[in-house]
């Protein structure tokens, strides 16, 4: 071989290196290319609108496109192994001449030499790398190789027409169904494992997975999965009086009760409101809750509850009945039920004071925010104390401040409850640990201010 024609071979491997590598690129960027992410660029209005376009084409009938990259690749290497591998050898023999091997045994070495080199120089550079960066930026590649590609596939189509065809009526021969892109559907579990990936990878908020992994089971739950059961249910008689139903209310705390004949929840016949009640004690409290009665809608307890949620939209009412296969109450769901399916529990003002501001320790006692308000610490404890409501105060950390010379670990006594002082920054008092105390057992006070 002369010089000369060692430099043209040189050169055209270098282009089939180039080539090789160019469509391992463009076929690992049509495949991890998704065509909702080509769809979010061009409603965006960024980028080469003519480019994304093409792409999207591209990527909508993948199998055709995957088969002009699998021509052009297959044409790189048949040129490879015509030219490359003889040139390789040629060039490493030469470099070996100054070596003490014999000359019958340079050919042979310069062989198995020139075919590792070459093998590298292909795994490596025409498809470890180009692979690795199309994965890493499939837009940013596949907005570089889709021009190229797209000319080379009209020059080829034939040949690629023929090749699919091909391939498909050997796949029917073998009594399967040539792989289509409609079949590229996800399940739920595919979507949420996408999703947790997308979190890991800081692209999608972890917020937002939580609110998708609770609508997917939105879907999949009915009323009996989230009602108050009927062993649980606080109803009232029709017989009762607006008065009693009023301390019934300042009792339990809720702002709805069902009402019932002969107290008996298989006959369920409304309910009553809480607003109302108060509104006509203004006038008559002795009056029947029958006069404030409203209506109440009842469904299977295996009613969808996103079906459930438009129901009760339609009708306008925040409270069903759940009834068993035999008609019978199995129980009741309210809106909040429903919100708290997706959006998580929503503490409103019947239920206890936030885990933020008390906290349950294992040996009993209590960890207690000094932001706590003095009404809250009353209504999580269940008790009463006057001078309370004789303090200028609104939190227990104002109020002992207000009323004692405190340091780091003095313990107050405040009716039954010690209150120790366990984190004290800046003469302000961020936690207490509250404990129920022995009548028997005396703590030091600090001084009263």
């Amino acid at each position: 071989m002369t010089d000369g024609q060692l430099v043209v071979n040189l050169v055209i491997i270098l282009i089939v290196f180039f080539m090789a590598a160019f469509f391992v690129a463009a076929e690992f960027a049509l495949v991890q290319t998704r065509k909702s992410a080509l769809e979010s660029v061009l409603e965006s209005g960024s980028g080469n609108r003519k480019k994304l376009l093409r792409s999207l084409k591209m990527v909508q009938n993948l199998n055709e496109y995957l088969s002009t990259t699998q021509v052009g690749v297959t044409l790189a290497g048949i040129i490879m192994g015509w030219i490359g591998e003889e040139t390789i050898e040629l060039l490493i023999v030469d470099a070996l001449k100054i070596t003490p091997i014999a000359s019958s045994s340079l050919h042979i070495a310069g062989a198995v030499l020139g075919i590792l080199l070459l093998t590298y120089l292909e795994v490596v550079l025409t498809e470890i790398v180009p692979k690795n960066l199309s994965i890493d930026k499939p837009m940013k590649m596949m907005m570089a190789v889709v021009t190229p590609l797209h000319y080379f596939h009209i020059i080829f189509y034939p040949f690629v027409w023929l090749l699919n065809v091909s391939a498909g009526a050997i796949i029917h021969l073998m009594g399967l169904r040539p792989a289509d892109e409609s079949d590229d559907v996800l399940s739920q579990a595919e979507i949420l494992r996408l999703s947790r990936n997308a979190v890991s990878g800081g692209e999608l908020d972890k917020n937002d997975l939580l609110y998708m992994q609770r609508a997917f089971d939105f879907n999949d739950k009915i009323a009996k999965d989230i009602m108050v059961d009927r062993t649980s249910l606080e109803v009232v008689d029709i017989t009762d009086t607006v008065k009693t139903v009023i301390n019934n209310y300042l009792r339990k705390g809720f702002s709805r009760f069902p009402v019932v004949a002969n107290n008996d929840k298989d006959k369920i016949l409304g309910y009553v409101y809480v607003y109302d009640l108060i509104r006509q004690a203004q006038v008559d409290d002795t009056i029947r809750v029958s006069k404030l009665l409203r209506t109440i809608i009842t469904v299977p307890e295996v009613t969808p509850i996103q079906g459930l949620l438009q129901q009760m939209i339609n009708k306008k009412t925040p409270i069903v009945v759940a009834l068993d296969e035999y008609g019978g109450t199995s129980g009741i769901v309210t809106d909040k039920d429903i919100y708290e399916e997706l959006f998580g529990v929503v503490k409103d003002e019947i239920d206890d004071v936030s885990s933020e501001y008390i906290i349950k320790a294992d040996d009993g006692s209590y960890r207690v925010s000094g932001k706590t308000t003095l009404y809250d610490f009353e209504r999580f404890f269940r008790t009463r104390n006057r001078d309370f409501d004789e303090s200028d105060s609104v939190t227990i950390a104002g109020y002992l401040l207000e009323n004692y010379k405190v340091k780091l670990n003095d313990v107050i006594t405040i009716g039954q409850f010690n209150l120790q002082i366990v984190e004290f920054n800046r003469n302000y008092i961020d936690w207490l640990k509250v404990t129920r105390h022995s009548e028997e057992k005396t703590v030091q006070q600090p001084p009263k201010v």
